[in-house]
């Protein structure tokens, strides 16, 4: 890289070799430090949020910055956009998205977020059709999804005395959909059109969490976990246990939201338990013996083991 730059700038054959030095010296002086403090950050947490305090012993280790100058770097970091505040002493990294049509493996270091064709149609037809819908499930998680599905169940929650509309509007774009169905249905649907994701559209008297058509964070991890657990969608147990797990911990979710939605579905003392067990102390130590729960904890700590 020196020799590159050294040739570029073609210098005079016959040069002392201080002055060589002292040119290589000044390309590297002006590098920019916060570049370098990014590196590390990326390193360590990748994707991850971390804290100021966590930052503060990071680069007091490698590089003995004082708290001061930490501060600092990660001020010009947000400022930069390469690294997002989500609160106050809290941060994460910037993630790079890439959205693509396909289903196909790329680096682990680029996050990506996956919105499947069928997907945007299908949205762009309920909106057309003056539906109201939610998109939401395991089909939100594709990030951390580790076995990727060659097809997927897709789960659209309407309002009630909607879903015959919905069902019928995508069925007439092409789209394979099937109203209230149960975990035979869908599995006789998969099995006889294995070209095509299939659609799930449940009736709800309201759609709580819903943001333009999307389910929040929140509620869609309370409806992954229901739908997973209550065998209603044919989606593994182990796959919603890992999302679980590292949703509750990577990314910024309200707990009270998540008690909120698991509440108005009944399962407000389960999804308790798996709090505190995610991350324990930040929930009540409600013990429950439901199966449903007993049986995804454990799932959770084969997962975490691995």
């Amino acid at each position: 890289m020196v020799c590159y730059h050294i040739q570029r700038f073609k210098l005079p054959r016959k040069v002392s070799n201080c002055k060589v030095l002292y040119f290589c010296f000044s390309l590297l002086r002006n590098m920019k430090w916060e570049d370098a403090v990014l590196q590390a950050l990326r390193a360590e947490f990748n994707d991850k949020v971390f804290r100021s305090k966590d930052v503060i012993k990071l680069l007091k280790r490698q590089n003995n910055y004082s708290k001061g100058t930490v501060y600092r770097a990660l001020h010009d970091l947000v400022k930069a956009k390469t690294v997002e505040r989500l609160g106050r002493g809290t941060y994460r990294v910037h993630v790079r998205e890439v959205k693509i049509t396909d289903r196909l493996t790329l680096s682990d270091k680029v996050i990506v977020t996956l919105i499947p064709g069928s997907s945007e149609e299908a949205k762009k037809i309920l909106h057309g059709k003056g539906v109201e819908f939610m998109m939401t499930g395991p089909a939100l998680f594709y990030r951390y999804i580790h076995n990727l599905p060659k097809r997927l169940v897709e789960l659209i929650y309407v309002i009630r005395g909607s879903g015959e509309l919905a069902v019928l509007s995508l069925r007439e774009a092409g789209i394979r959909a099937l109203l209230n169905p149960t975990r035979n249905d869908i599995t006789l649907a998969l099995e006889n059109f294995p070209e095509r994701d299939i659609f799930v559209v449940r009736e709800f008297s309201e759609l709580l969490g819903n943001v333009k058509g999307t389910a929040s964070l929140e509620r869609a991890l309370v409806d992954l976990y229901f739908e997973t657990t209550r065998n209603r969608v044919p989606f593994p147990e182990e796959e919603a246990a890992r999302i679980f797990l590292k949703v509750s911990r990577n990314e910024p979710i309200s707990h009270s939201r998540l008690l909120m939605f698991a509440n108005r579905r009944g399962i407000g003392r389960e999804i308790d338990v798996l709090l505190n067990f995610v991350q324990p102390m930040t929930s009540s130590t409600a013990k429950v013996k439901n199966k449903h729960v007993k049986d995804f904890l454990k799932t959770m700590e084969t997962v975490e083991w691995r």
